[in-house]
């Protein structure tokens, strides 16, 4: 058996992503992207059973890059609030950064290739491992209003993800007026 190259691992995944934004998730086919990579189709099969299982391993490579950078400039002695402020414009940053991660997602979770696995949900807990530790904090501090953190995360990545769309589509910058209004609006939805 051959031994698998993380550096033709990541091009395979960068490809597919590429082609996935061309095609969609039902128009990739294996030896295209094969071709497209510049490696043999069996190459392909060496890292990746079958399509599924390349698109749930480019669901958390993509999830995995691009959350990486949540903590960024994020100091431990920084008020709760402060620390969620700059944990959501990272966030919102990453969005604007990586729209077609932003375009995967969607039409992986609205595809039949989402399947949620242990393997996955540790992976996705694994990454907003931070956003929930920050959410807990401020509920035990009792700043942050008592519900289920998975229905905060949601509500304020939600319109983290839709402020980036309508930033994306019209192509204007978001500017710091319009993102404080933002954060105020995000944080009067969490706090207690």
């Amino acid at each position: 058996m051959r031994t698998k190259d993380e550096a033709k691992e990541k091009l395979i995944l960068d490809t597919a992503l590429r082609l996935i934004m061309q095609t969609g998730l039902s128009g990739l086919k294996m030896s295209d992207l094969a071709k497209e990579a510049g490696v043999a189709t069996g190459t392909v099969y060496i890292y990746f059973d079958d399509k599924p299982a390349l698109i749930q391993r480019l669901y958390a490579y993509l999830l995995r890059k691009s959350l990486s950078d949540l903590n960024s400039g994020i100091a431990t002695t920084d008020p709760l609030r402060v620390k969620i402020q700059k944990m959501t414009r990272n966030y919102l940053n990453d969005n604007l950064k990586y729209p077609e991660y932003t375009a995967f997602f969607e039409q992986y979770f609205r595809s039949p290739y989402f399947v949620e696995t242990e393997a996955i949900r540790a992976e996705e807990d694994s990454v907003m491992q931070p956003i929930y530790e920050l959410v807990v904090e401020g509920q035990q501090q009792t700043i942050i209003k008592e519900a289920n953190p998975d229905l905060l995360v949601t509500l304020v990545c939600g319109m983290l993800n839709e402020l980036a769309k309508q930033a994306l589509f019209s192509q204007k910058n978001i500017s710091e007026s319009d993102w404080e209004l933002t954060f105020s609006v995000i944080w009067d939805g969490v706090k207690r």
